[in-house]
């Protein structure tokens, strides 16, 4: 039997501490004389969540942000799609012992709802597939249906431009929840269905080939289509956007060997980049980007230098203040020609310029640019929700429509939570928006949003790729990105959460632990 022997003095009074048992680390947390260990490791990508933070009984990841509750190993927040394995804690005496090999079983939940309900999901992504995994984790009894137009089961769309690309993560790696989450989660998942149009007074889905499907409630998260170049050559062959698997897998097996052009210098194009050159099997990666630096919505040009001269290091080749005036070509690309006259070789390139969100189905709520705005449950109308890229949504930061991964997981969990009545719920206006992206191994993360970066302030440096930079808007402070300095983020994160994120003048004044200004 493995056990673990420890002191209640060995981990600090409302908080927590990670021990080593041989390749194993077990986190234990404490409130007074009551003890609780977990496996330390974070199940959405192994973190250490010792090397987090606490903040009353939230436990909070360094890495991603996923939250768990620091007295039952309870889902708080995504990215993590389940709660944390815990394990039997005894007293004895002044001291304390787990038995790694007496893992807790988690009580089922109370049923919720009638079976003769029915739940429609539309969208296989991330918010689809937390709206199903978080209603079956809280009992929901009804039936669930959800709908993807992929011939595929939602998977971790995210590892598409990084660890996919790079051949760190096979395709039968990918799914979400496992390659029999939907029987195992009695889901009724249906692949290559098109929903066609929404009938909101009869409460039916048209499908398309002429199917219908009643509903109690349904959830739109048909995510965002890729944004297209609009010259010419745009529709020779070996021109690729990069949203779905098949995309992703055509792309792959296309660059190997080849001289690859990026087009579009924003995460996706990056990704790829760092993904693909080298060892990635690309000959040569250039990306063309319109602005003077790379990733202008997301950092600063100081911080953009930084990033750029990492690829830099890696033989990428960048063409910044470039237009991109045509593609040429016989019957498939063979160049990318720039409006200053320059010509780039190129058998293969990538579309890495945006998404529009693809909110067809709610076409008489959207604004002019697709976004459905909804309350802090995500309701668009009565019984109708709209979840992902196409949801203007409230945040603790005001409303956003914000395309990104963990956002998405969050409205979903949200929308469940509302549609099984949960008294631990959260509204999304409780919740801050947070996204990464990971680039020959280092991650840059960013809290909050910021609508223009013309007011920030740098701790650190980030030539040295550790720092944290902070932006200010109307006189307060409403986002943070980061390197190497993962714990500060994440307390960070949670001060904004709470209201209190330090002020412009109080970050410009010196640096100081963000952590001991937690509750």
């Amino acid at each position: 039997m493995t056990q673990l022997k420890f002191q209640p003095s060995d981990v600090p009074d409302g908080g927590m501490k990670t021990f080593e048992i041989g390749e194993q680390k077990v986190l234990i947390t404490r409130d007074g004389n009551d003890c609780r260990a977990y496996d330390a490791l974070c199940p959405h990508a192994g973190a250490d969540l010792g090397q987090g933070v606490r903040c009353g009984v939230r436990v909070i990841c360094p890495w991603h942000h996923a939250t768990f509750h620091a007295a039952s190993g309870a889902l708080i927040e995504p990215p993590a799609l389940e709660e944390l394995k815990r394990y039997a804690v005894r007293q004895e005496g002044e001291s304390y012992t787990v038995d790694l090999d007496a893992e807790v079983p988690t009580s089922p939940p109370e049923p919720v709802g009638n079976d003769t309900d029915h739940t429609v999901i539309v969208g296989g992504g991330a918010a689809g597939f937390m709206v199903a995994q978080t209603l079956r984790a809280g009992g929901y009894a009804g039936r669930i249906t959800l709908l993807t137009r992929e011939a595929r089961a939602p998977y971790d769309r995210t590892a598409l431009s990084k660890a996919y690309l790079s051949g760190k993560k096979p395709s039968d790696k990918l799914a979400l929840g496992g390659p029999e989450w939907a029987q195992e989660h009695q889901i009724d998942l249906r692949e290559n269905v098109l929903a066609e149009r929404l009938d909101r007074q009869t409460k039916t889905l048209h499908l398309s080939g002429g199917e219908t499907l009643n509903y109690d409630q349904v959830l739109v998260a048909t995510g965002g289509t890729p944004n297209t170049l609009k010259v010419p050559g745009a529709e020779l062959e070996g021109v690729y956007p990069l949203r779905s698997f098949k995309e992703a897998e055509a792309l792959k097996t296309a660059a190997q060997g080849k001289h690859l052009v990026i087009i579009g210098a924003s995460f996706i194009g990056l990704e790829a980049a760092s993904s693909l050159v080298g060892e990635g099997g690309a000959a040569s990666v250039t990306v063309v980007g319109q602005d003077a630096e790379v990733l202008t919505k997301a950092v600063t040009a100081r911080v953009g230098r930084a990033l750029r001269s990492l690829h830099e290091d890696k033989g990428v080749v960048f063409h910044l203040n470039a237009e991109v005036v045509r593609l040429d070509g016989q019957g498939r690309v063979e160049a990318v020609i720039l409006k200053d006259g320059k010509r780039l070789d190129a058998d293969v390139v990538l579309l890495g310029i945006g998404v529009k969100p693809n909110a067809a189905l709610l076409a008489d709520l959207a604004d002019e640019k697709g976004a459905v705005s909804v309350d802090g449950t995500l309701h668009a109308a009565p019984d109708v929700y709209a979840l992902g890229d196409i949801a203007l949504a409230p945040s603790v930061l005001g409303n956003f429509r914000v395309e990104h991964w963990r956002v998405a997981l969050q409205h979903g969990m949200a929308a469940a939570q509302h549609i099984l009545q949960s008294p631990d719920q959260e509204p999304t206006s409780a919740r801050v928006p947070f996204f990464w992206t990971q680039q020959y191994g280092k991650s840059l993360r960013s809290v909050g949003h910021a609508e223009k970066l013309d007011d920030t302030h740098v701790w650190g440096e980030p030539e040295n790729l550790k720092f944290i930079e902070f932006a200010f808007e109307d006189g307060r402070t409403v986002a943070a990105s980061g390197m190497g300095r993962d714990a500060e983020l994440a307390a960070f994160d949670e001060l904004l959460r709470q209201g209190r994120a330090p002020t412009p003048a109080e970050l410009r004044a010196g640096e100081f632990g963000l952590a001991e200004r937690l509750e």
